[in-house]
């Protein structure tokens, strides 16, 4: 858990709508169809994001034993980026410009510097290693409260999303002015003095 390493940062969640009797079942499959797979250097994409499990965040078997520590259950949502330097794109293109004009006498055409473009950009690719960023989920199965121990807002979003498409389930927050909502209460209104509406 990430309060273990002095953080105490984490979104919080009410699970609403129904849950299958078997309900460990219902969570590993949920999180086997949302795994995490490695992106593809030879491919196009620069992120890749997915479920893996906590203390192994290469594995996405979610067995039991590594998933549910009694009626909670632990794992991460895993977030890669392969992104190329586009300044390091920018000095290699300057470098076989130059090489280029002194070999032929002439400027190289918009097509011949293009493909040279993406030339570097596979080759810079295929020496990269992805960032990788983990960031913890628990969700409490008695409860039905789920957290995500995470500040990202867009990362909180996503796994909210892909959490709510994968158990058909809405994942409702857990925040001050939700509870004050639930209790119908009027706290967080506007008062008339701040509209200067008092005498």
């Amino acid at each position: 858990m990430p309060i273990r390493r002095g953080s105490v940062n984490f979104a919080r969640f009410l699970v609403q709508g129904s849950v299958p009797k078997d309900v460990k079942r219902w969570l590993q499959g949920a999180l086997r169809k949302k795994a995490f797979e490695p992106i593809d250097v030879k491919g196009d994409e620069e992120r890749s994001a997915g479920f893996v499990e906590l203390e192994a965040p290469e594995r996405t078997d979610f067995e039991a034993g590594a998933l549910f520590h009694g009626m909670h259950a632990l794992f991460a949502w895993r977030v890669d980026k392969l992104k190329v330097s586009s300044g390091q794109v920018r000095t290699q293109l300057f470098q076989w410009t130059q090489a280029f004009e002194s070999k032929n006498g002439r400027k190289p055409g918009r097509r011949e510097k293009s493909e040279q473009k993406d030339t570097i950009r596979r080759a810079l690719r295929g020496k990269l290693e992805p960032s990788t960023k983990v960031h913890e989920v628990s969700v409490d199965l008695t409860a039905r409260e789920l957290f995500v121990w995470a500040t990202s807002r867009p990362v909180v979003e996503e796994v909210q999303a892909v959490l709510e498409d994968a158990l058909d389930v809405t994942l409702r927050p857990r925040v001050p002015a939700a509870f004050v909502d639930e209790a119908k209460l009027d706290a967080l209104s506007p008062t008339p003095a701040l509209f200067g509406e008092v005498a």
